[in-house]
């Protein structure tokens, strides 16, 4: 039976918070018996209307979901932004070349992408790397902390927006299928220092592609229904509703707890804004 995202409706921060706290106190409840369980996760968006979509499918149209989004295609792409990342970034990663990363895929082709992906660390280290800077990624960034999460649904609201929304996924290890496999990649690797502030995981959905002149690849595929479709029966998928209009209410708390632009990516431009908000946005000058 497919799962179904349970949305929360709240009327004001202070509630969300509630909202929150009765989830992760259920979360050490369940925990107590069913010990294999994630973290809960969660994912801020700046507009309630927008669903779970990776920049990669948002920014290209060309690299949506379809049979043209293939992994060795992207894999070729990241490759050809290494020298300008390194040169400027003074960081070097040592990646198998297309070559060889197609070869590892064809002599594991009976594992699951996450498992392959798994033995070359700093694959996903550059991934991340380059998540958190901005280049198209079929990464979906989340976070152990609510409140991350929020920061980044109140952090930019669009025009006209009236609610905003944060995530918060409960995900079992589901089995997935070769349509669309679903999975999770931990907090554990060297990256950079964002990946730490903001307390991220990540996720990707895959499916596998059609053997073309003995090629072995795989699509990359839509997760917000893969984790309504594939990670098994005791997943939980919430989204939390939120007025708009809450957002000064929201970006105080949060500044009083540390959680700002400054705190969680540490550039003189998050600095800047941070500063600018506190003195033009929360002072109320006479």
């Amino acid at each position: 039976m497919r799962n179904q995202t349970q949305e929360i409706q709240v009327a004001c921060w202070s509630e969300s918070e509630e909202k929150i706290r009765q989830v992760a106190a259920g979360d050490e409840t369940e925990a107590q018996t069913s010990p294999q369980l994630r973290p809960w996760l969660f994912r801020g968006l700046g507009n309630s209307r927008w669903g779970l979509e990776t920049t990669l499918e948002r920014s290209y149209p060309s690299e949506r979901c379809d049979e043209t989004a293939k992994l060795q295609k992207y894999y070729r792409k990241i490759l050809a932004a290494k020298p300008a990342v390194e040169t400027f970034s003074g960081r070097r990663w040592v990646l198998p070349n297309p070559q060889e990363f197609g070869q590892i895929l064809t002599d594991h082709w009976t594992s699951w992408l996450d498992i392959i992906l798994g033995e070359q660390a700093e694959i996903y280290e550059y991934l991340v790397y380059l998540r958190h800077h901005g280049f198209p990624s079929p990464l979906l960034d989340w976070t152990v902390s609510p409140y991350v999460a929020a920061l980044f649904a109140f952090d930019v609201v669009p025009e006209n927006v009236e609610y905003v929304s944060v995530y918060a996924v409960l995900p079992s290890a589901g089995s997935g299928s070769i349509d669309q496999h679903f999975f999770l990649v931990g907090p554990y690797m060297r990256t950079h220092e964002r990946h730490f502030l903001q307390q991220c995981w990540y996720s990707m959905c895959v499916g596998l592609a059609h053997p073309d002149h003995g090629t072995k690849d795989y699509i990359f595929r839509p997760q917000e229904p893969a984790m309504a479709d594939d990670l098994g029966p005791i997943v939980k998928l919430l989204k939390f509703t939120i007025p708009a209009k809450e957002r000064r209410v929201a970006l105080q708390r949060l500044d009083l707890m540390n959680i700002n632009p400054f705190s969680l990516f540490g550039s003189e431009e998050s600095l800047i804004r941070t500063v600018a908000r506190r003195e033009c946005y929360f002072k109320k000058w006479s």
